[in-house]
């Protein structure tokens, strides 16, 4: 178990997420985080710093050896195609008192950082109501959002808990620790089934969920059949549920983009086989159909193949 206060932390992938956290961290105590990051993201981080909202600021850059002193805490904010390179890059940092949280979206890196490094280490957590923006170095955004974090016990005294929350507190970022985390985690899925997947293909701002009929119409067809296979693995998700998503994007900036629509126009991979593809085979598992999503699929792995994403 971790003690009474955490200090040292390390961050790996300091993308729009992981680096609006790399921010505020150092503002708390700019000794007591690095990012991991080796080749030329590392070379590029330590040239260019970070800019976070015009702020511009350098940051320590760590290539993990073997021996090297472990942190108090990982958090892991790379996309799920790097993520067990990242595991392998953070493992070093990870001593037997290191809490491990995933920025990731989805249900499952918690599963694979808990094999890497011990599933008494890690606590599943998300991020909800950012709208982050990232350009090379440079990161923007007008909502920095909430991590919910928790305890796969559900006990909100654990003593990673009680030490993580203070430490986000101290640092100002938002966090909320739920009755139940795995709940949770399982709607912040269904809204990145329906938001991410529907944006990205359709290149649609936020403000196109609050305006344009067909865009929430389509977004909630694909999240009704990410609630049909979480109720058949046991999660208590409803129709209802899924009408609350969009509450929650009416919120964000209304040029924002989400995640993967900046990944679509960046050339980059997409998150599509967390998303999509984990609906589809959980869909067959289960058999039920999941149309919607095999079609986002579909067009999805065609927009990558067309730019040519690595």
């Amino acid at each position: 178990m971790s003690g009474p206060e955490l200090h040292t932390v390390a961050v790996c992938g300091a993308g729009a997420v992981g680096g609006s956290y790399v921010e505020r961290l150092q503002d708390l105590d700019p000794a007591g985080v690095v990012v991991v990051a080796r080749g030329a993201r590392r070379e590029r981080l330590l040239r260019e710093g970070l800019t976070v909202n015009g702020r511009r600021f350098a940051v320590r850059c760590v290539e993990p050896a073997p021996g090297a002193a472990p942190v108090d805490l990982l958090l892991v904010g790379v996309k799920q195609p790097h993520l067990a390179e990242a595991i392998a890059d953070a493992g070093p940092l990870v001593g037997e008192r290191t809490v491990v949280i995933s920025l990731l979206n989805g249900v499952a890196s918690e599963g694979a950082l808990a094999r890497a490094f011990g599933a008494e280490k890690v606590l599943p957590a998300f991020v909800i109501g950012n709208d982050v923006v990232r350009e090379g170095t440079r990161i923007s955004y007008t909502r920095f959002g909430t991590l919910v974090f928790g305890a796969p016990s559900n006990d909100p005294a654990d003593p990673r808990v009680v030490a993580v929350r203070a430490l986000l507190e101290r640092a100002g970022i938002p966090c909320r620790v739920p009755e139940d985390i795995l709940r949770e985690q399982w709607w912040k899925f269904m809204l990145n089934v329906g938001v991410n997947q529907v944006s990205a293909v359709l290149r649609a701002p936020y403000r196109a969920f609050r305006e344009v009929p067909e865009v929430r119409e389509l977004t909630r067809q694909a999240a009704l059949e990410a609630v049909a296979v979480a109720r058949a693995e046991g999660v208590a998700l409803g129709p209802e549920d899924v009408e609350s998503i969009f509450p929650i994007v009416a919120t964000l900036g209304p040029g924002g983009r989400t995640s993967m629509l900046q990944d679509v126009e960046a050339g980059r991979k997409t998150e599509v086989e967390l998303f999509a593809g984990t609906v589809v085979e959980l869909g067959a598992r289960h058999g039920l159909p999941t149309p919607v999503n095999a079609l986002l699929g579909t067009l999805l792995r065609a927009l990558e193949r067309m730019a040519g994403a690595a």
